[in-house]
């Protein structure tokens, strides 16, 4: 029980399941809605960028960062308990309060969250200071990316004490753009065979996908500001995105990693990383489309192949893979992995379709509750595993 994935796996999956049941209540027609405190979709937002996924984050950076910095023993770190359904209890209490139209516990439930990343920050750059500690720009990024997190959900929650959305909206947008998927772009190169070349780190590549999801970033809040780019600038932009993306299919699909990618966890991890590559190129396609007179052609796709396909493809496959074997278990990628694998593969090309067809409320609520139930299949699966102490390895086909 002392390691720290168990209690912010724990708690992200708790926040997931809350999350995702309130987006999905919220798109039934069907269903009585009272007004909230604030809009339904930026608390979607609000929710899915900067709840579950910073707390998965937090749990495998303290979990792994002593190994990758070499330490003899882990640092005597005290229970993360407490810390980590603190964290819970903040967006418990941010959901109640927006539903129930109670600024205060809205704040104070926003801040919680932000305290708990931040203590896992300094924890992280601690550990990287240690005497003998090797030294790891991967644990360092690890480290600026949670503190990103916690000054954007700090952010967040100063604006919602000010009644300001557009603050509000930035940080949220700055914390999944920069924060979440700076963290995931780090741990793509240095945990799975993609962003190499010739069994190297490939820095290059890497700096690349950095700077593209700081130019994606920069045009996010660009347009929240209401400062689209001239023409002069969109097309550059929509050219480096298009190239990006292009480079990042290729890197994908390496004939050296032909071998590597029919093992099951590489396979999962490939199919986040072409939904990567194409979030760049419907990036490029609608930046394009904004230049060509055409804005919103492709609404949240481009934004929802990074977070549902890329990310969460990811993420699902990777904290699978760490509570299997924090379990004890040999076989990480079973059938009931790929099941929810497969869920979530439908869940993003629904939401997609809204974006793109004509039936669009049918086709989020459709989204909203598969992507629910995918919440509640994690829980259920990996919860009972995470709350108790691991078991002998054995194979569970």
């Amino acid at each position: 029980m002392a390691s720290p994935h168990r209690p912010f796996f724990s708690a992200a999956a708790a926040v997931w399941l809350g999350a995702a049941g309130f987006w999905a209540w919220q798109l039934l027609p069907a269903a009585p809605h009272t007004e909230l405190l604030l809009p339904a979709n930026l608390l979607h937002g609000w929710s899915m960028g900067l709840g579950f996924m910073p707390l998965f984050i937090a749990g495998f950076a303290l979990t792994t960062v002593p190994r990758w910095l070499g330490l003899a023993a882990p640092p005597a770190w005290p229970s993360f308990w407490p810390r980590a359904w603190l964290a819970v209890l903040g967006w418990a209490l941010l959901l109640a309060g927006a539903a129930l139209g109670e600024r205060g516990m809205a704040v104070l439930g926003a801040a919680l969250p932000a305290l708990v990343l931040g203590n896992a920050s300094l924890l992280i750059w601690a550990a990287c200071r240690q005497p003998g500690a090797r030294r790891s720009g991967h644990a360092r990024g690890l480290a600026l990316g949670l503190l990103v997190l916690a000054l954007c959900q700090a952010l967040a929650a100063l604006a919602l004490l000010a009644e300001q959305r557009l603050p509000l909206r930035l940080a949220i947008h700055a914390g999944l753009s920069l924060g979440v998927a700076g963290v995931f772009a780090l741990a793509l190169q240095r945990l799975t065979p993609f962003l190499h070349q010739d069994g190297r780190r490939q820095p290059l590549l890497l700096l690349a996908l950095l700077s593209g999801l700081g130019l994606r970033a920069a045009l996010g809040l660009a347009a929240l500001l209401g400062y689209p780019p001239p023409m002069l600038l969109a097309w550059p932009a929509a050219a480096a995105l298009l190239g990006l993306g292009l480079w990042l299919w290729r890197d994908a699909w390496a004939p050296e990693l032909a071998a590597a990618r029919r093992t099951p966890l590489v396979a999962q991890l490939h199919l986040g990383y072409l939904w990567l590559g194409l979030s760049f190129l419907l990036e490029a396609a609608a930046l394009a489309a904004a230049a060509s007179g055409r804005p919103g052609l492709l609404g949240l796709a481009p934004l929802h192949a990074m977070s549902l396909g890329f990310m969460c493809t990811t993420l699902l496959a990777m904290a699978s893979r760490v509570s299997a074997v924090q379990q004890g278990r040999s076989v990480a990628v079973d059938r009931p992995l790929w099941a929810m694998q497969a869920l979530l593969q439908a869940t993003i090309l629904i939401r997609l379709a809204a974006d793109v067809g004509a039936q669009r409320g049918p086709l989020l609520a459709l989204a909203g509750a598969v992507f629910a139930l995918l919440a509640l299949c994690w829980a259920g699966r990996y919860g009972p595993w995470l709350l108790n102490p691991p078991q002998p390895k054995e194979s569970n086909r």
